[in-house]
């Protein structure tokens, strides 16, 4: 079994089954009064993994984080972390660090004096310390900022501190809380990189908590899709936008066209969906389905493609050009269907002045291959 995509390195543990999780959450609970923050919930976390929890505030993806740091206790359930039953391991002895998304320097203190701070709590010789400091300093590329203070530091470099106080202690396990939202967009997408060429490097086992899919997708080697305190999936970025198991998933992992209906017929792995809008549309099905049961076809907009001419074949689609966002390499339309429904497409910018010549409240036509979207039954 192969994952879908591309993924970081010539590693996927996740597929090998007599691979031995590092961290297990096994049936963990946690409950605050009534309200039920992580419910029943069950994850196998790898060696050496970049991880990412990816959800909605009010999801647990954070509650979860703090549980094995050890900042909360699950009301039920245990988390094992390299063979070891946390429950009896107070926070300031577990081989975890947390980076927070507010970085919590120390204002008073020089960049070397905040990275020091935790290594002299836990007594470590002023000659080992020097040579840590300076080991991490270079590995974030910050030696010569070594003397200054956070004030005097960009949002960037506050936040590559934060990162080598984090691994100064040389954590098994590196938890990060939103680590990149305190940046800029662009600087958040340097940064990006920058996190998993370190990771890679390292070989920490990295654990990150993220509202932002571009984040999760960019950064992990898998993703836990989280709701309502339990995980809907967990798989590669790659299949989480491509194969996404539910509509939930779907619908919150990137843009995405749904059409909702019925099976009108099915032969072999081809099948007629009835929408609700009324038309019929022919699809390739990678489930097994039967007449007459309701599905749902997604399909991400730069699947489809758009022209101001009629189109020939299956699957083709007219309706009046509603909306239109340039964004550089992608413009994204939103096309009105005859029937009041809005199909989104994107099309790449391919040429710095496209032939499709396109404005609002034009006709317009779309249409999409049997194969390029997938049918969900939940």
């Amino acid at each position: 079994m192969k994952s879908l995509g591309s993924i970081r390195r010539d590693f996927a543990p996740w597929l090998d089954q007599a691979a031995v999780p590092f961290i297990r959450f096994e049936a963990v609970t946690k409950r605050f009064g009534g309200f039920e923050a992580v419910d029943d919930l069950s994850l196998s976390i790898f060696e050496g993994e970049f991880f990412a929890l990816l959800g909605a505030s009010g999801c647990g993806k954070s509650t979860l984080l703090r549980m094995l740091a050890g900042f909360e206790a699950p009301t039920s359930g245990r988390i094992v972390l390299d063979g070891e039953d946390m429950a009896d391991i107070p926070p300031y002895q577990r081989p975890v660090n947390m980076m927070f998304q507010s970085y919590a320097l120390f204002p008073h203190m020089s960049v070397e004096k905040n990275i020091a701070f935790g290594l002299k709590q836990e007594g470590m010789a002023k000659g080992d310390i020097a040579e840590r400091v300076e080991q991490v300093l270079k590995l974030v590329k910050l030696e010569d900022f070594a003397r200054r203070r956070p004030d005097q530091l960009s949002g960037g470099q506050r936040q590559r501190v934060a990162l080598a106080r984090s691994l100064a202690k040389r954590p098994k396990v590196l938890l990060l809380d939103e680590p990149l939202g305190a940046l800029d967009k662009k600087l958040r997408e340097e940064t990006q990189f920058e996190l998993a060429d370190l990771q890679y490097q390292l070989h920490t086992t990295f654990i990150m908590v993220t509202h932002d899919q571009e984040e999760a997708m960019t950064l992990a080697d898998r993703i836990a899709v989280m709701d309502k305190g339990r995980i809907l999936q967990v798989a590669t970025p790659a299949e989480i936008y491509e194969a996404p198991n539910s509509r939930f998933v779907a619908d919150f992992v990137g843009n995405v066209n749904i059409f909702e209906g019925k099976v009108a017929a099915a032969t072999g792995d081809r099948i007629t969906i009835a929408t609700s809008a009324g038309r019929e549309i022919r699809v390739a099905s990678e489930v097994p389905v039967v007449a007459g049961q309701a599905v749902s076809y997604v399909l991400r907009p730069e699947k489809l493609r758009i022209s101001a001419k009629p189109l020939a074949g299956p699957n083709v689609l007219e309706g009046e050009v509603w909306d239109i966002a340039y964004f550089g390499p992608v413009t994204s339309f939103h096309i009105r269907l005859d029937d009041g429904s809005t199909v989104k497409v994107a099309m790449v910018n391919a040429t710095r002045q496209g032939p499709l010549q396109l404005t609002w409240h034009d006709r317009a036509f779309v249409q999409f291959d049997e194969d390029a979207g997938l049918v969900l039954t939940q």
